[in-house]
């Protein structure tokens, strides 16, 4: 959520997360441009989809880094 209010503001992820620094970003990241503009396409059904599958991904890659660190 923090990337997309980033991306279509322009408000800084780290001020958005923390409340320092600057409130304004530079460019905006266009990889995350490009996400979002794809995501616009999608019907209500498939937003869900990819939404969990980004969860899950997520908790996945988590997961994995919480066992290395053991």
């Amino acid at each position: 959520m923090i990337k997309i209010i980033n991306l279509t503001t322009g408000i800084s992820s780290k001020w958005l997360e923390t409340g320092k620094g600057e409130m304004f970003a530079g460019e905006p990241d266009r990889e995350i441009e490009e996400i979002v503009n794809l995501y616009r396409q999608l019907n209500p059904f498939f937003k869900g989809y990819f939404k969990r599958q980004l969860l899950e991904i997520i908790n996945y890659e988590n997961s994995t880094k919480t066992l290395k660190e053991e």
